[in-house]
């Protein structure tokens, strides 16, 4: 168990804090420690009750006997409530027009990983079940098994594979029924083709025989039918050409899930998904592990997807290259927008402003009617006019608008540092690679690398997965040494780290003064806590423990511990990672107002576009100056991707036939 407070912080607060406010501190941190293990008991039941099942996607299997095969799903009156009965959603409205993508969007915290999850298990009162519904999650509990990452994705396909078994067990019964022993069926349910399927149930209509046989027989046609449906027969050439297209290559598609890392296990549950091509998909933060040329070919694929999408992410550019509409879920209610999230964020400010114009009207002219009845209360000879106008305005006090609530942004600034001689970081002639000399030149992660960094540098890196993007960042920080060649760096120079994992240093078993205190030996502990107050850590939030800080927080506290350092550069590596629109906007913000100078890494182009000037790309072991745009970069890449797709998904078939 967590201690409500630990020495550390009660010293430190022993000479500036009261007795009442110690007690009162006390108590806050003793609710919030208990809050917090509650939450994280029902976080542990639930992995517990997700124990050894597969790392994929699976699908409630549809019930297409009920409604009337309607595509569009359209429910009122629906409420959602969290297991400690905390409402998120209040008779609120749910539509969704078929072939339509949706963007749900809202703060963190507001439900809407709740409402997908509630959506996928049929949870909602009245939830059409005729429909194939699919939720991928942020996050998959790891699971073993030696099955091929091709097969996982097959085999997730529940309504396909229960049909297929199904059809097996009747064509056995159906060929022994009819005297043929079984083989000829089996033998066309093994081969996994519709259509010898299709020629073996022709051959078996022309024979005459009892209700049962003739049952099985109807049975059999509506599983082949539907299998046709499903695509069955071109099953794992689709699989396939999904998976090339999320950078997986033969290799690894042949080989077992259980030798994938997390991130990668991750784009195994997406496969599963857009293999299984559900009526409803859903995805929820599918971009975060996803490099950019997945998440360009992602774009591509989800724009020509055939039924309806909800997207919820963080990233703004996906958003809008994917969403036809936009779902707004706040104040426990769903608002629909149509158009993408840059129309939605420009249409609901106008509807802000509009808000605003008729509630100062309302104000103005309620203030010009209290003037007249303030000025002749008194008057007897307008008596009559007063008594009107003091109806008028109890009749507008009923009718008056609700007074528009403009939220505050919470934005930060990073200080820019003072000025340093050149040269600040320059690369020459550096050549890197982990296996060293032992493997041809050619082979190298690295080749002869050559470029400069100063203090208006805004380059942004793009490039594959394994292209080596990570380690050149590592090489300027000099967490790696060249091989061969040479980096010089300023004697002064002060480098920022920012990363998708920056969270991940502090000690969650002390609170954020703690960690900071502790990463800056000098700062005094009044003054730290004045700094995280800029971050909107302040409180009782700067002395809990910070496991017991939400993601969000985590991350403020990571961005005080950047700015603290007043960097001369900042590496970042995908930055935007697991953080919300708001403290992405911040991060933009406070990035494009920093003097100094900047190299990242992201998978994220409104980010990479909103904060770099000049793009630099990794690949076969050079690093080149980009010439065009992010758009023409973009477009490039997707025609590689699409003719890597093709050549790898033909080389597939020739090797397993």
């Amino acid at each position: 168990k967590i201690m409500a407070m630990t020495n550390e912080q009660r010293e430190a607060h022993d000479s500036t804090t009261s007795a009442k406010d110690k007690r009162k501190q006390r108590k806050e941190l003793e609710a919030a420690r208990r809050e917090y293990e509650a939450k994280m008991a029902v976080l542990k039941a639930q992995e517990e009750g997700e124990a050894g099942k597969a790392s994929v996607s699976h699908m409630v299997l549809p019930d297409y006997r009920s409604g009337r095969n309607e595509k569009d799903i359209h429910l009122r009156n629906i409420s959602l409530s969290l297991d400690n009965g905390t409402p998120l959603l209040d008779n609120g409205e749910l539509k969704l027009a078929y072939n339509r993508r949706y963007g749900l969007v809202g703060k963190n915290g507001v439900g809407k990983t709740t409402l997908l999850k509630a959506i996928a298990a049929f949870d909602i009162e009245g939830m059409p079940r005729h429909h194939r519904i699919l939720h991928v999650r942020q996050e998959l509990t790891p699971s073993g098994g030696e099955v091929s990452v091709l097969n996982a994705v097959l085999e997730a396909d529940v309504e396909r594979n229960t049909l297929m078994q199904e059809e097996k067990v009747l064509l056995k019964r159906l060929e022994a029924a009819d005297g043929g022993g079984g083989d000829g069926g089996s033998a066309a349910a093994a081969s996994g083709s519709a259509s010898a399927v299709k020629e073996k149930l022709e051959k078996l209509k022309s024979v005459a025989s009892d209700e049962s046989f003739n049952a099985d027989l109807k049975r059999l046609e509506e599983i082949n039918n539907r299998l046709q449906i499903l695509g069955s027969d071109s099953a794992e050439s689709r699989a396939s050409m999904i998976l090339f297209g999320l950078q997986f290559t033969t290799a690894m598609i042949e080989g077992p899930t259980s030798a994938l890392s997390g991130g990668w296990r991750m784009r195994v549950a997406l496969a599963a998904a857009l293999f299984i091509e559900p009526d409803l998909l859903m995805l929820d933060e599918p971009t975060n592990h996803l490099d950019l040329e997945a998440v360009l070919w992602l774009e591509s694929y989800l724009r020509s997807y055939r039924h309806t999408v909800i997207v919820v992410s963080h990233d703004r550019s996906f958003l809008n290259e994917v969403c036809t509409d936009t779902i707004e879920f706040k104040d426990r209610k769903l608002n629909y927008y149509k158009g993408d999230y840059d129309t939605y964020v420009r249409t609901s400010e106008e509807n802000v402003k509009n808000a605003m114009r008729v509630y100062q009207a309302y104000k103005d002219k309620r203030e010009h009617m209290m003037e007249f009845i303030t000025k002749f209360r008194a008057s007897a000879n307008r008596a009559k006019l007063v008594q009107s106008r003091i109806k008028a305005v109890e009749k507008m006090d009923l009718e008056a608008p609700d007074e528009p609530v403009v939220e505050q942004l919470w934005r930060f600034s990073i200080p820019n540092p003072g000025p340093l001689g050149r040269p600040i970081i320059a690369i020459d002639d550096v050549w890197f690679d982990y296996g060293g000399t032992q493997k041809p030149k050619e082979e190298w992660i690295l080749q002869k690398v050559n470029f400069g960094i100063d203090l208006e540098s805004r380059f942004g890196i793009l490039g594959p997965n394994g292209a080596g993007k990570s380690t050149l960042l590592n090489l300027i920080m000099n967490r790696l040494t060249p091989n061969k060649g040479q980096i010089s760096r300023n004697g002064n120079l002060r480098i920022g780290h920012f990363t998708q994992h920056s969270a991940d240093k502090f000690d969650l078993q002390l609170s954020a003064v703690e960690n900071m205190l502790n990463i800056f030996e000098k700062a005094d502990d009044q003054g730290m806590r004045s700094w995280l107050g800029k971050f909107q850590i302040q409180g009782t939030d700067a002395l809990k423990p910070m496991m017991m800080l939400s993601g969000g927080q985590k991350s403020r506290v990571a961005f005080s511990s950047l700015a603290y350092q007043s960097p001369h550069v900042i590496v970042m590596d995908e930055p935007t990672n697991h953080l919300d629109m708001e403290s992405i906007d911040a991060l933009v913000e406070a990035v494009q107002d920093f003097n100094g100078g900047l190299v990242v890494v992201s998978h994220d182009e409104h980010f990479i576009t909103s904060t770099c000037k000049e793009l630099w790309v990794v690949g076969n072991g050079v690093v080149t100056k980009c010439r065009g745009d992010f758009t023409e970069y973009k477009e490039e890449t997707l025609k590689r991707t699409e003719k890597r797709i093709a050549e790898s998904v033909k080389s597939l078939s020739a090797i397993n036939n």
